[in-house]
C-alpha cells in the first residue's frame, strides 16, 4: 500500500495529505466543543497540552537529549505565551460561537500575519496585498456586523486567536532558521503545559473521565494535523498545498448541522468567500516571491515568475 502510494504524482499525495489535514482539524474542533460541555474551555487547553507533550516526547527523545539543546529559550517562552493565548481564544470561542461562523474567523490568520510581518520584520506590502488585505477584513466585518443586533462580543474571540497564531508564526519562522521542527514542538509542549495550568486552576473542576477522553482524543487529531500539515508541504508546492487547509470549513459546516443542528447564518456565504479568497492570494503571492527568490539565487537560466510589480520609481 506505501509502496503504491509513494508512486502516485506529488500532487496527489500533497491532495491526499492536505483533505486528511483538513478532515483532522474538523474532527478536533468538535472534541473540544463536546469538552467543554463539561470543563471550562481553559481547562481543556490545559489536557490539550498535557496529551499532546505525552505523544510527542517519545517520538522527540529517540535521539536522546538533542531535542533539548538550544541558545534561544527566551524565544520558545514569548512563542508559548503566544500559543497559549491563541488557544485559550480559540476553545473560548468553540465553547460559545457556531463552529462555522469561529473556524471562519479564524480563516484571518494569514491576513494579520501578513500586517504583523510588514510591522516587526519590515516586510513590503504593495498593492496587490494591501487590495487583499481590504477584501479579507471586508469579509470580517461583513460575519460580524458591528453596531447590527447580531453582534456579539464572542465574535472577537477567534480574530483574537488568529492574532495570536499569526504573531506565534512569525517566532517560528525565526526559530525555524536555527532550531529543527521537533525541538520547536517539545519546547512548545513542555512550556505551554505548566503555562495553561496556572489559568486551568482558577476555574478547575474534577474533569469526567468523558471530558479527558474526548481532550487526550483531541490531542492525537491535533497530532493528525500536524503530521499531514507537514507532509504536504515537504512533497509539493506550499501555494497548492495551503488551499487545502479551507477545505475544513465545509467539513465543519457538515458536522455541525449533524451534530449540534446549527445552521449558519447567510452573512456566511459572502464573508467567508472575501476571507478565504484574500488568504489564498496572500499565501500564494507568497509562495511566487520564494520562488523567484530562488530563481535569483540559482541564477537567470530559470522561470521568471509573476510578482507584485516593483514601487514605481519618482
Amino acid at each position: 500500500m506505501r509502496d503504491r502510494f509513494n508512486a502516485l504524482p506529488p500532487y496527489l499525495q500533497a491532495s491526499v495529505f492536505g483533505v486528511m489535514a483538513s478532515i483532522s482539524a474538523a474532527i478536533f474542533s468538535v472534541f473540544v466543543r463536546l469538552a467543554t460541555e463539561h470543563i471550562d474551555p481553559l481547562q481543556a487547553v490545559f489536557f490539550r497540552n498535557l496529551f499532546g507533550l505525552i505523544l510527542i516526547a517519545p517520538l522527540a527523545f529517540r535521539s536522546g537529549l538533542a531535542p533539548l539543546k538550544t541558545r534561544r529559550l527566551p524565544m520558545f517562552v514569548l512563542r508559548a505565551v503566544l500559543s497559549m493565548g491563541a488557544m485559550s481564544f480559540w476553545f473560548s470561542a468553540i465553547a460559545v460561537m457556531p463552529l462555522a461562523e469561529a473556524t471562519t474567523l479564524n480563516f484571518t490568520v494569514p491576513l494579520f500575519g501578513t500586517v504583523l510581518a510588514a510591522i516587526f520584520l519590515g516586510e513590503q506590502i504593495r498593492r496587490y496585498r494591501v487590495a487583499a488585505l481590504l477584501a479579507g477584513f471586508c469579509g470580517v466585518l461583513i460575519i460580524i456586523r458591528p453596531g447590527s443586533e447580531t453582534m456579539q462580543v464572542a465574535s472577537l474571540l477567534p480574530i483574537a486567536a488568529a492574532i495570536c497564531m499569526a504573531s506565534a508564526g512569525l517566532t517560528i519562522k525565526s526559530l525555524s532558521r536555527t532550531e529543527n521542527p521537533t525541538t520547536i514542538i517539545l519546547y512548545m509542549m513542555a512550556l505551554t503545559t505548566p503555562m495553561t495550568l496556572i489559568p486551568a486552576l482558577f476555574v478547575w473542576q474534577t474533569p469526567s473521565w468523558t471530558a479527558i477522553g474526548l481532550m487526550a482524543a483531541g490531542a492525537f487529531m491535533a497530532n493528525i494535523t500536524q503530521i499531514c500539515n507537514t507532509n504536504a508541504f515537504r512533497v509539493y508546492d506550499y501555494g497548492f498545498v495551503i488551499g487545502f487547509n479551507y477545505l475544513r470549513l465545509p467539513f465543519v459546516l457538515v458536522i455541525a448541522l449533524v451534530m449540534f443542528g446549527e445552521v449558519p447564518e447567510i452573512w456566511l456565504v459572502p464573508g467567508a468567500g472575501l476571507i478565504i479568497g484574500a488568504a489564498l492570494f496572500i499565501a500564494r503571492r507568497e509562495a511566487k516571491l520564494n520562488r523567484e527568490a530562488n530563481r535569483i539565487k540559482r541564477g537567470p537560466s530559470s522561470t521568471a515568475s509573476d510578482l507584485d510589480p516593483p514601487p514605481a520609481k519618482p
